[in-house]
């Protein structure tokens, strides 16, 4: 659901959550939250790079070209079954879930930046040590939102709040 297609009423969006609730049951889409923890595999594909920057600097190229991908852009490429599923229910998972979720995702999104261009200085210091740091730091600090976003998916909405996840900005 795209921001110019109007909202259906909550009647309807209600029958629409309990459809697509039943469709989910047995799914990789969980049934609570309408979410599907494959997209945390787009983060983890950039923690992997961020962690072998400090032995082979020239990955760094690859984490400059690694990008954001919306929830439905991930999954309109991905190859897991349920796919389709998780692209129409994502629009009605309820706010409880959906709102942390993207709010997480924004988050690692921006430490993912945060933390090449931080690499990027770093390495052209010739800091290794530092590099090392950066690296560890930001793989740690991305597990940690992908484990709250994990949760979030899994129909737990008790996320860490915004002055804990800019404390992990602080690299």
């Amino acid at each position: 659901m795209t921001a110019t297609q109007a909202q259906p009423d909550p009647e309807q969006a209600a029958r629409r959550f309990r459809e697509l609730s039943a469709r989910a049951a047995g799914s990789n889409v969980n049934e609570i939250s309408l979410l599907a923890t494959d997209y945390l595999n787009h983060i983890n594909e950039v923690i992997m790079l961020l962690e072998i920057v400090p032995d082979a600097p020239e990955c760094l190229d690859d984490c400059k070209a690694w990008q954001p991908l919306e929830y439905a852009e991930h999954f309109r490429h991905s190859g897991i079954a349920d796919r389709e599923l998780a692209i129409e229910a994502y629009p009605f998972s309820p706010p409880q879930y959906k709102e942390p979720f993207d709010r997480l995702v924004r988050e690692m999104n921006r430490l993912v930046e945060i933390s090449i261009k931080r690499l990027d200085l770093v390495l052209a210091e010739g800091n290794e040590d530092q590099a090392r740091h950066v690296a560890a730091r930001a793989s740690q600090n991305l597990q940690d939102l992908i484990g709250q976003a994990s949760a979030v998916i899994h129909g737990d909405n008790h996320v860490v709040d915004q002055a804990q996840i800019d404390a992990l900005m602080d690299l």
